[in-house]
């Protein structure tokens, strides 16, 4: 389990969230390589801009589960504008000072090798649906 935070390429919004790194999906990057952020809210400004290409990870906190992700919203929304999950980008220096003071964040980001590896398993995991949509 960990904690990311992830920054539009298009806008000055960053999304917190959190993911499970299983045997199936060994890095952050499995977490919207394939479907993005369209199943969430998010700012109308990116609506349609919340898929693998459109986002830079910014911090990934593996040492922090779903309850930290949970405080760290609460305390979020009572201090800084929001849209679901979203936050302004200008907040980052102050969020990442709660994550490393108050939740103990420990900061490890993913290889190049995970992300290799993501991107294949997604192009594979596209061919896949190709192969299967032709032959319906």
């Amino acid at each position: 389990m960990g904690i990311y935070i992830i920054k539009s390429l298009h806008s000055e919004w960053i999304k917190i969230g959190h993911f499970k790194i299983t045997n199936k999906r060994p890095s952050i990057y499995y977490r919207y390589i394939n479907r993005g952020f369209y199943s969430c809210i998010c700012p109308a400004e990116i609506k349609h801009k919340v898929s693998f290409n459109d986002l830079q990870l910014l911090y990934w906190f593996p040492n922090l589960d779903i309850s930290i992700e949970s405080k760290l919203h609460k305390h979020l929304k009572s201090l800084y504008q929001y849209c679901g999950e979203w936050y302004k980008y200008d907040n980052i220096n102050h969020i990442l000072q709660l994550i490393y003071n108050d939740y103990h964040g420990i900061l490890i980001m993913p290889t190049i090798h995970d992300y290799n590896h993501a991107v294949k398993w997604c192009n594979e995991l596209q061919n896949l649906h190709k192969s299967s949509s032709i032959n319906i």
